[in-house]
């Protein structure tokens, strides 16, 4: 799995996108990694772009993502998944509810346009899609 990510603190956004199939403790290091970065005291808003990623198995993942977010991420944020697939759209779904009944706030959608809206930017689409193919760092 590649993991692709930038942090735009002027927005109060980090937008994580990974590709190929999903690695539970990949996912797990790459977390710990951002929390540890100075500019995560900024972030406010998550974009997860999972338009490229495969999920093998997905309920176990559910549980092993939920445990890792209750306990390394400490802070309130806005959290979006940018999904295309059904199996990927029935994760997230499942990965929103169980997350919102412990008080994180998490939505996914399937437009670029919708997680602009969800995390209320003020971005163009087609600016925002040109970011989205060309981030800074991978992990």
């Amino acid at each position: 799995m590649v993991i692709k990510y930038q942090i735009f603190v002027d927005k109060n956004l980090l937008i994580v996108k990974y590709e190929g199939v999903f690695n539970i403790e990949k996912y797990k290091a790459q977390v710990l990694d951002v929390i540890q970065k100075p500019e995560w005291n900024s972030i406010h808003k998550i974009l997860t772009d999972l338009r490229s990623v495969t999920i093998n198995n997905g309920p176990e993942v559910i549980d092993e993502i939920i445990d890792i977010k209750e306990n390394s991420i400490k802070k309130k944020h806005i959290s979006v998944q940018l999904v295309n697939k059904p199996t990927i759209t029935a994760l997230s779904h499942l990965l929103q509810l169980e997350l919102n009944n412990k008080d994180f706030e998490t939505d996914f959608c399937s437009s670029v346009k919708k997680s602009i809206k969800l995390l209320e930017l003020n971005d163009e689409e087609i600016e925002f899609e040109k970011i989205l193919s060309s981030l800074e760092h991978t992990f």
